[in-house]
């Protein structure tokens, strides 16, 4: 489903049954990246194609892959490429525009997904054009350069990964202006007030 115009339009599945479950955007891209299951009856199904959902058209594509993946294998670039870690232990690069396979870089072993989604798995998490890979199976993390496919670091955890996030550090303009304010505001405005022994 696509909430465009004031509503919710729906996206046309190409299979009798088509579930998209776990969705990756970009702000360089109208294409949405997604999962796809097309077994309705599957315990457990491990799909081997994403689909690509162009929300300006509102039109969708899927692309086949060489291996299977799991719902913590999506991510996006910077140039807003597609990206999948597979159970192959490649990071599958797609062109989200033409749907085309650019590039796929061997980072991790091959694995299987496990039965229970709790369950550590290798994961994506993708910033600054860089993605971020785990290895539970050697307690590792792994840094891939997306625009170039080198794996140009990897670093052992001590400690088996299982989700995986981060943040910039970055600070927002305006917040150091607001922190020289703070310092600089006048107390004595105020009247002091000693806490009674409830109030401590």
């Amino acid at each position: 489903m696509m909430w465009t115009g004031g509503e919710l339009t729906k996206v046309t599945s190409p299979d009798p049954y088509g579930r998209i479950g776990n969705q990756a955007g970009s702000e360089a891209s109208s294409v949405v990246l997604g999962d796809y299951k097309s077994d309705p009856d599957a315990e457990l199904e491990r799909p081997t194609r994403v689909s690509l959902t162009d929300t300006a058209t509102g039109g969708l594509r899927l692309v086949d892959l060489p291996a299977s993946y799991s719902f913590r294998s999506l991510g996006r670039g910077d140039a807003g490429e597609a990206l999948v870690l597979g159970t192959d232990g490649a990071l599958h690069v797609i062109d989200p525009s033409t749907g085309e396979l650019t590039r796929s870089v061997p980072v991790v072993a091959a694995w299987e997904e496990p039965e229970e989604w709790q369950q550590p798995r290798p994961t994506l998490f993708v910033h600054d054009g860089t993605a971020y890979v785990s290895e539970p199976a050697t307690d590792q993390l792994h840094a891939v350069d997306v625009e170039t496919g080198e794996v140009f670091a990897s670093a052992d955890l001590g400690v088996t990964p299982n989700e995986v996030s981060g943040a910039s550090g970055d600070v927002e303009a305006g917040s150091e202006e607001l922190s020289e304010g703070e310092e600089g505001h006048d107390h004595e405005d105020h009247d002091h007030v000693e806490p009674s022994t409830d109030d401590a």
